[in-house]
């Protein structure tokens, strides 16, 4: 028993090392950012729910007490109902004076299609920014057409039970006494359809466009490491380095070919996943492509190449990461350890990318987000459907800047002879000092 605890504790002492327990810390710090950033999306969609901002172009005593209804608090929450007079017949400039993502106007003759037994008909117009998954979520005036249903049916049940007994088309007129007629906003441009539809529609490529950048990142980093790390460890690399051949070209053959390996991996990826989430999508509307052509949700060749830019430099920051790491290994268990540091920085931006529109995100949160270089191309699909050119054009800038930062310690550390006394406990480019001889 003695002799097995004290191997326990050997094999324990080699694998729970400094930078293990480093490590441990580390993700335990981003995924508590990671749950608090989720959660404070989570309020902000909650606080939403209970704004609402309607319009009464009606304006009769039912619909007045319609709004009053909505201003009555529920059991979840007290609704903050903004009533405004509308200035224009464009939806979009609308909601840019007002400043608002969504809104229900109550149209002319609201009452007396209720009143003579007809389903009256709401317009519900809301704005899409983004194709993360809470962006898509219902919000405050979506949570008015609910409450506005529900004072509908209550009134005329009161109405009605009243008067007698139900007729067949009453009892189905209280079951669904509104119609919606929903209008989308995006880029300034509005057409009539659901948000969700538009999003079910794109929900393929919203999934994996930032899927297939994270198994690159993963699948190339990957690969430099173990390349750079297994010949450093096996002494081929000394042999390499010291062939009469450029050690730039040695570099740039190195993250060429890794990239090769990744940019195949994700195609295969990419392919498989979207024949899968086209079926998971299910029949759309048949007119739905001339919808997303007119509000420029379309991928075309402009979108992909805008995209496959941000991914070029994606990949080639991971690379030359992965280079710099895989030189600090100094055996196989140590390189496999080295990459945990680039798994976290990359799927943090890309589960966030998936849930919530990061640039909508508080201030902090935000900016630790924007700080790493993976989450420019994670969002680099929303920016270009969406029009945020500004903060595409930022993680470009960003992106190059810190690109030529990697590819210079990259070439520092290879074209030194300090690649070959280089491990994870050292610090900076430069050999270490001797220690001073006894005398």
């Amino acid at each position: 028993m003695n002799k097995f605890l004290s191997l326990l504790k050997k094999e324990l002492r080699e694998m729970l090392t400094a930078q293990t327990i480093g490590l441990l810390l580390f993700m335990l710090i981003m995924m508590y950012s990671m749950g608090g950033m989720m959660t404070k999306s989570s309020e902000e969609a909650q606080e939403q729910s209970g704004r609402i901002t309607i319009c009464d172009l009606d304006k009769t005593d039912f619909s007045e007490s319609v709004i009053e209804f909505l201003k009555h608090p529920t059991a979840d929450m007290t609704n903050d109902v903004n009533v405004f007079e509308p200035e224009s017949d464009d939806y979009a400039a609308e909601l840019k004076r007002l400043g608002v993502k969504s809104f229900v106007v109550l149209s002319q003759g609201f009452s007396d299609k209720i009143t003579s037994g007809e389903q009256a008909e709401i317009i519900y117009v809301s704005r899409m920014t983004s194709l993360a998954t809470m962006s898509n979520m219902n919000v405050g005036s979506e949570t008015a057409v609910q409450l506005i249903s529900a004072a509908v049916k209550s009134a005329l049940y009161t109405q009605k039970v009243s008067e007698g007994a139900l007729t067949e088309a009453e009892a189905v007129l209280i079951e669904a006494p509104v119609g919606v007629t929903e209008h989308t906003i995006v880029n300034d441009k509005s057409e009539n359809v659901s948000q969700l539809i538009l999003y079910s529609s794109l929900y393929s490529r919203s999934l994996f466009m930032p899927l297939v950048v994270y198994i690159m990142v993963l699948l190339g980093s990957q690969t430099m490491i173990n390349a750079v790390s297994a010949e450093k460890i096996d002494k081929t690399l000394e042999t390499l380095l010291s062939a009469p051949v450029s050690r730039l070209h040695i570099i740039c053959a190195k993250m060429l070919a890794a990239a090769v390996i990744a940019i195949l991996n994700a195609s295969v990826y990419m392919i498989g996943m979207n024949n899968l989430t086209i079926n998971i999508t299910g029949e759309l509307p048949d007119d739905i492509g001339e919808n997303l052509k007119s509000l420029g949700l379309v991928f075309d060749l402009k979108t992909y190449l805008l995209i496959g830019v941000q991914m070029m430099l994606t990949m080639l920051i991971a690379l030359s990461l992965a280079m710099i790491l895989g030189a600090f290994a100094k055996d196989i268990k140590s390189s496999q350890t080295l990459l945990l540091p680039l798994m976290f920085i990359t799927i943090i931006p890309f589960m966030a990318s998936m849930f919530t529109d990061i640039s909508g995100l508080p201030g902090m949160f935000k900016y630790l987000l924007y700080a790493i270089p993976f989450t420019h191309t994670f969002t680099a699909t929303d920016c270009v459907l969406f029009g945020k050119t500004n903060e595409y054009i930022f993680g470009l800038i960003y992106q190059i800047i810190f690109l030529i930062i990697c590819l210079a310690i990259t070439v520092k550390i290879f074209t030194s002879d300090s690649i070959f006394t280089m491990t994870e406990h050292s610090v900076g480019l430069f050999k270490k000092k001797a220690a001073p001889a006894e005398d």
